[in-house]
């Protein structure tokens, strides 16, 4: 055991980084790589109009659940003065994430008067029509079986004039562009469009706003008997489940407002669902929208129930979709810059301190591994994403961590020419130099701090990972570095100046035996 004393932290911090990293591939943890490297989506949203600063942080928080809801890992979302800046790395379907993210309409209940079918463009038809049988029932009991809707025969009320042109004047177009404020009019009647991956597949002839998304609050989607279905919860009260009981009324009754039974929930002038009402009142958390949903079509009705409308207008003034091939032609450079500068360091190190050298680039590749293990860890666990930036403060933090090696060997050698031996001045010199290791690495992390604290977006990446670079260097220098110098300097095969890149100690003078020693009185005078 005595040859290891002195060599506790170096094993230690060597088993440590060995066997993170044996956990690491073991258990498959990799870093998640973000928007500039895997590709995405970056959306710059803009308010219409003047807005307050905590109506802005409420739109944030809205459209980072609606996020969460695609199961986007680690979504950025930053306030960029009035501007909000949204990034969505790894997202697949990035027009639906777009979309998702912009809604800013309120979310609208209203009785449905009639469906116009979807038919071949022609100059009019008349007012007439047979409804298709809607896709989602309403029913009490969460735990009840989908009830496929009856179709009814309804007489559209014509809103301005005894004829409604075909599709109720939309196309497929009307899906991309959206309609307008008049030709939603929620105070009266109106045509609403229903789409559905960007194709027209009905226009609802429908009544006016009964209760909005305020009423709402929540809404889940599940899997119930192999079919997806949407359960809202309302809030109790007058101003909750009292509003919605009293349009269901209307529509279980099929009332002059309500002929069809059927009640369209509406976001952004777009009929998400229009589901058949199946009894005249509920509970506010008994009531249960089936029937041939899709999980995905299920989950987007859930999010738009559960979190409604933005509560600001926002307009989209930039949408970027990065490309994943785009990422990683990003992620190569990265790689191959940070290989360059890797083998550059290693051939000025082991030009100058030679074998000194060498264990110094071993440090870095311990450092590498505990790197490596932590951010695949926290990738994995806690959805933080790797960026280009932070790929630059890690090559950074190869500077900082040689800087150390460095600045502990130059002191080596001072003492060295200083009179010391190489074995006696591993101790010395380590002391001195790791004061200054602190120095400086303290510097570093004042600099990543406030990089972090003062910045948004990708230069906050740069500063918490040359941050966590940093302290790993902290961690190296003091559990490393000092013990392998030691065990360097008394190895038969290493212990040589020349291969460690140092001076050759100077040879002490011996006194003989008969030599009386000099009184500092005499040294004096000899002086």
């Amino acid at each position: 055991m005595k040859r290891f004393r002195g060599y506790g932290t170096l094993l230690t911090v060597v088993f440590v980084a060995a066997a993170a990293l044996i956990y690491t591939l073991t258990a498959g943890n990799k870093p998640l790589l973000g928007l500039d490297l895997q590709g995405g989506v970056s959306v710059v949203l803009k308010p219409t109009g003047a807005v307050e600063s905590d109506t802005l942080d409420q739109a944030i928080t809205i459209i980072r659940q609606r996020i969460d809801s695609l199961g986007v890992a680690e979504p950025e979302i930053t306030r960029q003065g009035d501007n909000i800046l949204i990034q969505i790395p790894g997202v697949k379907d990035k027009d639906r994430a777009i979309a998702l993210v912009g809604q800013t309409a309120e979310l609208q209940f209203r009785p449905v008067l009639g469906t116009i079918p979807v038919t071949e463009p022609v100059e009019e038809t008349t007012t007439t029509s047979t409804p298709a049988s809607t896709d989602t029932t309403v029913v009490a009991d969460p735990t009840a079986s989908t009830v496929a809707p009856a179709e009814t025969t309804t007489t559209i009320e014509p809103v301005t004039t005894t004829t409604a042109p075909a599709n109720g004047g939309y196309s497929n177009q009307t899906c991309i562009d959206g309609v307008t404020d008049e030709q939603s009019n929620p105070t009266g009647q109106a045509l609403l469009p229903e789409c559905q991956d960007g194709i027209l597949v009905a226009t609802y002839a429908v009544g006016p706003v009964s209760l909005t998304g305020s009423a709402l609050e929540t809404a889940r989607a599940t899997l119930q008997n192999g079919q997806w279905t949407v359960s809202p919860t309302f809030k109790g009260g007058a101003d909750g489940i009292g509003l919605f009981n009293g349009v269901a009324a209307q529509c279980f009754s099929k009332a002059s407002t309500c002929p069809s039974g059927q009640l369209a929930i509406v976001l952004d002038g777009r009929v998400l669902s229009a589901p058949t009402i199946q009894q005249a009142s509920f509970q506010a958390d008994q009531i249960q929208i089936s029937g041939s949903f899709k999980e995905r079509d299920a989950k987007d009705l859930a999010t738009a129930l559960k979190y409604g409308a933005l509560p600001v207008e926002l307009e989209q003034q930039q949408a970027q979709i990065v490309s994943a091939t785009l990422g990683q032609d990003a992620l190569h450079a990265g790689l191959v810059a940070g290989l360059v500068g890797l083998i550059a360091v290693s051939i000025y190190m082991m030009a100058f301190y030679r074998v000194l050298g060498l264990f110094a680039i071993l440090k870095l590749v311990i450092e590498g591994a505990l790197l490596w293990s932590v951010i695949s860890w926290l990738g994995t666990n806690n959805g933080l994403a790797l960026t280009l930036a932070g790929i630059t403060g890690i090559i950074v933090s190869i500077g900082v961590s040689l800087d150390s090696n460095v600045v502990y060997y130059e002191h080596l050698k001072e003492d060295i020419n200083n009179g010391r031996s190489m074995r006696s001045a591993t101790d010395k010199s380590f002391v001195s130099a790791f004061s200054t290791i602190v120095k400086a690495d303290v510097a570093s992390l004042i600099g990543a701090g406030l990089l972090w604290w003062l910045t948004v977006g990708p230069v906050r990446g740069f500063a918490f990972y040359l941050a966590l670079s940093t302290l790993l260097d902290l961690l190296m220098s003091w559990a490393y570095m000092r013990p392998v110098v030691k065990f360097v300097t008394k190895s038969r095969w290493f212990g040589h100046s020349k291969l460690l890149g140092l001076p050759a100690e100077r040879p002490q003078p011996v006194r003989g035996r008969n030599t009386a020693p000099v009184s500092a009185a005499t040294e004096e005078a000899n002086r």
